[in-house]
């Protein structure tokens, strides 16, 4: 287990990963990450899902879904310094929980990171 991850809140950091970070794109969710300047700095997540994707009930879902992708994938320890945005889309709700798990780790390994 691993201990709570720290959250991203403000709207001016989630553009600002949006503009400097890289993208990759799967099924169920897009990932942004950004090296922060503080490499000690702990890793942070933010998330979010876009009204088109349902009803509050629905939005909260993907989210629980990804929180929890991320915590069974990562060590924060690894991760220093680290800013990870992830957009839900659509099948967020319906993908098999294990395939999003590798969406992720692929991603990671894709910038190097081996969680």
């Amino acid at each position: 287990m691993c201990a709570a991850v720290n959250s991203l809140k403000a709207s001016a950091d989630f553009q600002r990963i949006s503009r400097l970070g890289r993208k990759w794109t799967f099924p169920s969710f897009i990932m942004l990450i950004l090296h922060r300047d503080e490499k000690d700095a702990p890793f942070r997540l933010g998330l979010t899902v876009s009204r088109k994707l349902g009803n509050a009930v629905v939005r909260n879902r993907a989210k629980r879904r990804l929180r929890e992708m991320v915590r069974l994938c990562i060590s924060p320890e690894k991760l220093r310094g680290l800013d990870i945005v992830l957009i839900g889309r659509v099948s967020a709700t319906e993908r098999g929980f294990s395939l999003m798990k590798q969406d992720f780790l692929s991603g990671l390994a894709q910038l190097g990171i081996t969680a």
